[in-house]
């Protein structure tokens, strides 16, 4: 494991133990939250620049606090939400828009990300459960690819999309959360929906204070116990007895067990699967040692066998993390990695990589110790999670640090064959789940060289030839978005590396710009304007200030012929303004970028417009934007105020230069020598 980014958050205690309140969850875009006491006085805010204060925050003198940041750097840290109760609940919906905040008086607030953007989290409403939670989670089911490293598969071979519970779970799912008496309570994302309680316990309330919940394709399993010695272990499975409009269970009692007093005090409990059966990770605590055991389900035997994972009476375990990937690879040379991964954390600063198969350990390391920073020497992790995909995780330490670290590194000796078949279903998993959203980025840390970048690029575009047309229309601006993202990492810069990059960039412009600029001038079609509307915006996942779901609906007529314009005053679409400068400045950028190259701009553009159209269309869009313009039709538009540098000439600061014309004239050059070369 190693440490890619750390922040120093000052965090302090504040005299309560902050192993006991922190709560974090780390969505699918790779948005983390977390909650802690209140961070800092406002006379130390001075020395913690990555907090950013707020009248909220400064109201909250003796609360805590809830905070999220993407994870890509820098880390800026939003303040949530605060509350006088520790949060003991902190929970991302699938597709990473809504979140649960639920405290220690079981008042849950679910939050929805406005546009977009994680610096306005509008609180939806607030419910309350009058009894402690034990467990929130947002319920859905990810089954396990199994990789085959000896051949050259694709995912997308097995991929299914049509899973019944997909289009309610990304749509009007439902936040799920097991109180102590055992009671389950569903919270919808959808407002109009009224949330509803059910109990697992027919005869009387149970009285528990420990709870995990494992998804199933027909509902989920929930696992209930205490903290206690020789504590017995409850388990329900929970099924779906209707999705909608309202969600409603039916439940039945399945065979527990009983963990031997001799064992300690139970401390903690995972759910997970291994080779199709259930099992259950328990922690345990005794005042000379920590015990980790696995109950695993026999079937045949209809019996729970434990086997023990760990014994430890030097150090105290401090935190546990399951990854959540959900390709298993069965190489006994990728023990621990990728869903095979345990991840166990430690008061020395160690940490202990254990694989979910074979049980047994594959690594133990000192990320934090291995700094060179003297801070780090004494500190150790208190709380640990994996990101989304796995492949990297998330801790707090207990001096207030918060550390990004790699739970797989690929040095060379992992650069082999079998390795990249493991990176292409990384990518194609990312490019096929559109209607399940993940993010890239943790993906792309883990390419350490640019020497297997063109190999994953070749396989990715074979693969992606090779299937339907209609596959390809339907993944096509996912696919060229992975590419772009590929072609990022490429160090240094080459000249086929800026042909492949820009090349990249100009055909997502083109795509976006065309479609939009027919949109706009109504060209006739057998579509209404709202469904033409949302087929361009469903497909534009590069440009974040469009979304489908933004379009509001105030009553469409068809275009016949053009008889009856549509005024698009009538709908609330993406400001035109806005489109027009996000479309400028990526061609200023290309511009400038070219000539910030050391090799000339010419070298580097014969290659990329080797298509004629491509160019044409970039001209066209050059010239339209240039007479809305003059015309003043773009409003608050900044580009006449830009000027382009050149590295040929020296401008005058003073002096003015018309940048759209300059642009056109440049591809024109550009257009003129590669028609002399064709």
């Amino acid at each position: 494991m190693e440490i890619v980014y750390t922040v120093d958050v000052k965090m302090t205690n504040d005299g309560e133990d902050l192993k006991q309140i922190l709560k974090m969850d780390i969505s699918c875009f790779n948005i983390l939250c977390f909650s802690c006491n209140y961070l800092s006085p406002l006379k130390q805010q001075k020395n913690c620049p990555e907090i950013i204060s707020s009248s909220l925050h400064q109201t909250a003198q003796s609360s805590f606090c809830v905070y999220i940041c993407s994870l890509e750097q820098p880390w800026n840290f939003s303040l949530i939400t605060t509350s006088y109760l520790p949060i003991v609940q902190l929970v991302w919906s699938l597709d990473g828009t809504h979140l649960l905040v639920c405290n220690q008086a079981g008042v849950c607030q679910i939050f929805k990300m406005q546009n977009d953007c994680i610096n306005t989290m509008d609180n939806v409403y607030q419910y309350e459960t009058h009894e402690d939670i034990l467990c929130a989670k947002y319920i859905f089911p990810r089954e396990l690819i199994i990789v085959n490293l000896d051949r050259n598969e694709s995912f997308y071979e097995k991929i299914n999309i049509s899973s019944p519970l997909l289009k309610y779970a990304l749509n009007s799912g439902n936040f799920v959360c097991v109180t102590t008496s055992g009671i389950i309570h569903t919270l919808p994302l959808i407002c109009s929906l009224s949330p509803s309680s059910y109990s697992l316990s027919t005869r009387e309330p149970l009285c528990v204070s420990l709870c995990d919940i494992y998804p199933t394709d027909k509902g989920f399993n929930v696992i209930l116990s205490e903290h206690e010695k020789g504590t017995l272990v409850h388990l329900f499975v929970v099924n779906y007895a209707s999705l909608e409009p309202k969600l409603s269970f039916i439940s039945y009692r399945t065979r527990g067990f009983r963990i031997p007093s001799c064992y300690g005090k139970l401390e903690s409990l995972f759910y997970f699967q291994r080779n199709g059966h259930d099992c259950i990770l328990t922690h345990m605590i005794s005042s000379n040692n920590d015990l980790i055991d696995i109950y695993e389900y026999n079937i045949e035997q209809e019996e729970w066998i434990s086997v023990t994972l760990l014994n430890t009476s030097k150090t105290r375990i401090t935190s546990i993390s399951l990854s959540p990937n959900q390709l298993l690879i069965q190489d006994n040379n990728y023990q621990g990695l990728f869903g095979r991964q345990i991840l166990v954390t430690f008061n020395d600063g160690s940490t202990v990589c254990f694989d979910k198969l074979n049980l047994t350990s594959r690594e133990r390391c000192f990320p934090i110790n291995n700094t060179n920073s003297s801070v780090y020497q004494s500190d150790f992790f208190i709380r640990i999670q994996h990101t989304y995909s796995g492949l990297c995780c998330v801790g707090f330490t207990q001096n207030g640090n918060i550390a990004l670290l790699r739970t797989v590194c690929l040095n060379d000796a992992l650069l082999s064959s079998s390795m990249l078949n493991i990176l292409v279903h990384l990518f194609e998993q990312y490019i096929v789940e559109i209607f399940c959203p993940c993010d890239i980025w943790d993906t792309l840390c883990l390419i350490p060289s640019n020497s297997i970048i063109n190999q994953l690029i070749d396989r990715l575009a074979i693969n992606y030839e090779s299937q339907s047309l209609e596959f390809k229309r339907l993944y096509f601006i996912r696919f060229k978005e992975c590419l772009y993202h590929l072609h990022r990492l490429v160090r240094p810069f080459t000249k086929e590396s800026c042909e492949h990059l820009i090349t990249l960039l100009i055909y997502y412009v083109l795509l976006v710009v065309r479609d939009y600029l027919r949109l706009f001038i109504y060209e006739p079609t057998n579509r209404n304007f709202v469904d033409a509307a949302q087929e361009i915006l469903q497909q534009t996942s590069f440009i974040q200030n469009i979304d489908v779901k933004r379009i509001k609906y105030l009553g469409d007529q068809t275009i016949v012929n053009e008889i009856n314009p549509i005024d698009p005053n009538h709908y609330q679409l993406i400001s035109f303004t806005l489109l027009i400068n996000w479309v400028c400045d990526i061609i200023f950028y290309f511009i400038g970028y070219l000539q910030s190259q050391q090799i000339s701009s010419w070298l580097t553009c014969q290659n990329i417009f080797t298509d004629s159209k491509q160019l044409q269309w970039l001209r066209e869009f050059i010239i339209y934007i240039y007479i809305l313009n003059k015309m003043n039709k773009i409003p608050f538009s900044n580009i006449a105020r830009l000027q382009l540098s050149s590295q040929q000439q020296t401008i005058n600061s003073n002096e003015q230069k018309d940048i759209l014309k300059e642009i056109y004239h440049t591809l024109t050059k550009f257009s003129q020598k590669i028609e002399g070369n064709n």
